[in-house]
């Protein structure tokens, strides 16, 4: 379990977040509280729920566990990857098991989005009064301006659904959200999790877009949304993966995360093209080709190449420019 954060009360005189100790306490263990629910514990006696439990000193980042979750796999017909922190509609795993089957690229379709959000929690379920929303559309990019970030792409929604009875069948959108997708787990075998991106938070939505993509899935946006998740600003005090990097190497705050995710990022813009500082020549010149460890294996597919996907949504690397999507915005691509 995490240990508890530091909270963001304010800012200091240059503008800078000023932070405190905060008074809430570490992540409860919702495995546990499931297992032993009367409703849920024969799924845990049957098997049925594998749960991988590290030290905070071996939680290596957001990209890092989905990899170790990946390998909990025993078979199952589906995959599908979430954040912490959800509530569920009734019976949403049927009916993303459906909205999947209704894609037309089925069955080498992948559904993802960003779930809205919610505030107070409700035991992990839809609130009786609260309907499913029409879903958004992962239709935007852009190249970050953040320092710690390093313009790397980051994805974001474009013009969601209506709700409306014609819209019969999802449509496509070119990126996958790490925060949710639901899949045939044949894509667990086409696209293997990528091991070699500890502490990074940022990088893994485009490069695991574009794998997906050259190997030949098509990837859409479910018309509904039936799970929410609960974001968590620093204001809530809630704990964050990069204090528990500080203090396992004993430099408390998120600066030496930063500085570990600004060099593993490397190993992403390789892939995806950033001539300016990532080619294998000027990585191996500086001393950085560590970051390319297994590379060709975590790479792209040939069923589709890394140039047509960046045509495909119009990102223009070279320049840094993410341009309009237009067939996405549209709901064109069947």
């Amino acid at each position: 379990q995490c240990r508890t954060g530091a909270q963001v009360v304010g800012k200091d005189e240059h503008g800078h977040d000023t932070t405190k100790v905060s008074d809430a306490p570490p992540d409860r263990n919702g495995i546990d509280e499931f297992c032993s629910s009367p409703a849920h514990r024969r799924f845990c006696d049957s098997g049925q729920i594998r749960v991988l439990y590290l030290h905070e000193n071996e939680s290596l980042g957001p990209a890092m566990a989905r990899y170790y979750a990946s390998k909990l796999w025993g078979g199952e017909t589906h995959f599908v990857q979430v954040d912490s922190h959800l509530e569920f509609y009734t019976h949403w795993d049927e009916l993303y098991v459906s909205e999947l089957q209704s894609a037309k690229s089925f069955p080498k379709a992948i559904l993802s989005s960003y779930p809205p959000g919610f505030g107070k929690p409700n035991d992990g379920k839809f609130p009786s009064d609260h309907s499913p929303t029409p879903g958004a559309r992962l239709c935007t990019c852009e190249f970050s301006t953040s320092d710690v970030e390093a313009q790397i792409i980051r994805i974001n929604t474009g013009i969601g659904y209506k709700g409306t009875d014609d819209e019969d069948h999802p449509t496509q959108i070119p990126f996958i959200a790490a925060g949710f997708f639901f899949a045939p787990a044949e894509f667990l075998i086409d696209v293997p999790f990528d091991p070699y991106m500890p502490w990074c938070f940022m990088g893994e939505e485009i490069m695991l877009s574009m794998r997906a993509w050259t190997h030949g899935w098509d990837i859409y946006a479910p018309r509904w949304n039936w799970i929410m998740h609960q974001y968590r600003p620093g204001r809530m005090g809630l704990p964050k993966f990069w204090g528990s990097v500080g203090r396992l190497f004993g430099r408390p705050g998120p600066g030496f995360s930063n500085q570990l995710q600004l060099k593993l990022i490397k190993r992403v813009k390789y892939l995806v093209g950033y001539e300016d500082c990532c080619t294998r020549e000027r990585l191996v010149e500086e001393g950085s080709e560590e970051v390319l460890e297994e590379v060709d294996h975590y790479a792209f597919g040939e069923v589709r190449t890394r140039e047509q996907y960046l045509e495909w949504t119009n990102i223009d690397v070279k320049n840094k420019r993410c341009q309009r999507i237009d067939w996405c915005n549209r709901g064109e691509l069947e």
